[in-house]
């Protein structure tokens, strides 16, 4: 960006004054400029000019250098971020509403294909099922499942006495649900019974809760300044039949057929300086990820292996030499920077939302809460805690809210993203920063907007043809499903 020197002075002023304001006055003598305008910041800042400037370079240098392949053939994180977005993959239309589905607002939605085992008269014998649903979390305390291609609400759990903010589904059996509430409960609930299994309790809101990849870790978090894991203690599935077992009827299913027994113990809570906002596991199970507001840097808190007990270092982590997880004991905590500079602890936006790419290689950390102007951006990262470059910086055009908080997903082949706007709209960008398409979803269709523009939550769901539908959640109590 060219720029002139008195544009330059302006810039490091209105920076000075917002950061190291007992450095302003000399820096105005030396200059000669005139005391900056605080109502007028300039757009961008100097922070956001100088991620942009090492972003770019990094891209550069990506650009031009020749990685060698990964283990096994894998993609490098180079030529995953270079993917590009295939010239067909667009946010067209709202193809289908499901209206009705609560009278409050809509907080949290996904797409999972669920269980159902019901009794059949005529043949005096159960069924089980696997069906394609959406799951609706409301602001009237309740959980929905939907069928996908009907629209029909199949089951509804009322599992809080507060709103349902957030939700997980059990990774390896789908009759297992986790959820978070505004009265401070993590649930675990039975999809097929509809019962409540355990309940534990936090001091504030449950804004977040995640299984890992096999089911072993449930984690929590909480504004009371709090993320829990709990561990598993019973099974999620079935034990091998034996011979004294009572045959399934045909087309029942052992897993559904069994009484649950998973359940989870509390094994460990980190006490966070801020209200934690984003959690995601690794996903071999090494790492909880998380975020918390007011911080600069990625958290991870390292996590027991399989044969651990909790007090030695996972064998296959041990055997990459000098990997941060080799040299990290269980229970304690990793971070890397979010400022292009490891030792630069400015703090200039919150993370408020990270998804894993399909790769499982590289995670996206969706920004908010800025103290500028700066607009929200999509971080790019390496998943593992030693991968500290940015690989891109993609900016969603989006002014941001400070009571509604942004989210985003992947497309399934990790080519674009598509993130939420306070606005009502869907934003779906390239890895390259491109900014491909803009759907308004939610809301009114008019020029005006208000509190039922906000998209509060999204998923994006592969199809049969190979694409992807774009699942939506907002204000306007509707489910959006978008191609």
């Amino acid at each position: 960006m060219n720029m002139s020197t008195s544009s330059l002075h302006n810039l490091i002023a209105h920076y000075l004054a917002q950061n190291y304001p007992l450095a302003l006055p000399p820096f105005l003598g030396a200059t000669g400029i005139p005391p900056p305008d605080l109502a007028n910041p300039p757009v961008p800042d100097l922070p956001t000019l100088v991620a942009d400037a090492v972003s770019a370079q990094l891209a550069q240098q990506l650009a031009a250098t020749s990685l060698s392949a990964g283990i096994d053939g894998e993609q490098t994180l180079a030529e995953l971020i270079k993917a590009p977005l295939p010239p067909t993959a667009t946010l067209g239309a709202v193809i289908r509403s499901v209206d009705d589905v609560s009278a409050a607002n809509l907080l949290a939605v996904k797409v999972a294909t669920l269980p159902r085992r019901s009794f059949d008269t005529a043949t005096a014998s159960y069924h089980a099922q696997w069906v394609k649903s959406i799951v609706a979390a409301s602001a009237d305390r309740a959980i929905r499942v939907i069928d996908y291609a009907t629209g029909e609400v199949t089951s509804l759990l009322e599992l809080h006495k507060a709103p349902a903010l957030t939700f997980a589904v059990h990774p390896t059996n789908s009759r297992y649900l986790a959820s978070g509430s505004m009265d401070g409960s993590t649930v675990l609930s039975d999809l097929v019974t509809g019962a409540v299994l355990q309940r534990f309790q936090a001091g504030k809101f449950v804004v977040r809760v995640a299984f890992s990849a096999d089911g072993r870790w449930l984690a929590a978090a909480s504004y009371d300044k709090s993320v829990t894991l709990f561990e598993a203690v019973g099974s999620a599935h079935a034990p091998p039949p034996t011979e004294d077992d009572l045959p399934l009827d045909e087309g029942d299913d052992a897993d559904l057929a069994m009484e649950p027994s998973l359940r989870y113990e509390e094994r460990f809570k980190v006490a966070t300086e801020g209200n934690p906002e984003a959690i995601l596991f690794h996903p071999r199970g090494e790492w909880l990820l998380f975020t918390v507001r007011g911080s600069h840097e990625l958290q991870y808190l390292r996590l027991p292996g399989a044969d651990a007990g909790g007090m030695d270092f996972d064998s296959a982590a041990a055997a990459a030499e000098g990997s941060v997880a080799a040299r990290t004991a269980p229970w304690t905590i990793a971070t890397k920077s979010f400022n292009p500079h490891p030792l630069d602890t400015h703090v200039s936006f919150a993370v408020l939302d990270l998804a894993l790419h399909p790769s499982g290689r590289v995670v996206a950390c969706l920004t908010g809460d800025h103290s500028g102007p700066a607009k929200e951006r999509v971080l790019l990262y390496g998943v593992e805690p030693e991968e500290t470059e940015r690989l891109a910086c993609l900016w969603t055009g989006s002014e941001g809210d400070d009571y509604v908080l942004p989210r985003l997903a992947w497309l399934p082949d990790g080519t674009g993203i598509v993130t939420t706007t306070p606005t009502g709209h869907l934003h779906l960008l390239s890895l390259g920063g491109e900014k491909r398409a803009t759907l308004k979803a939610h809301g009114s269709r008019g020029a005006g907007t208000g509190t039922t523009d906000v998209v509060r939550d999204l998923d994006v769901s592969p199809t049969e043809d190979g694409g992807y539908e774009v699942v939506s959640v907002g204000y306007d109590r509707r489910v959006q499903i978008s191609r």
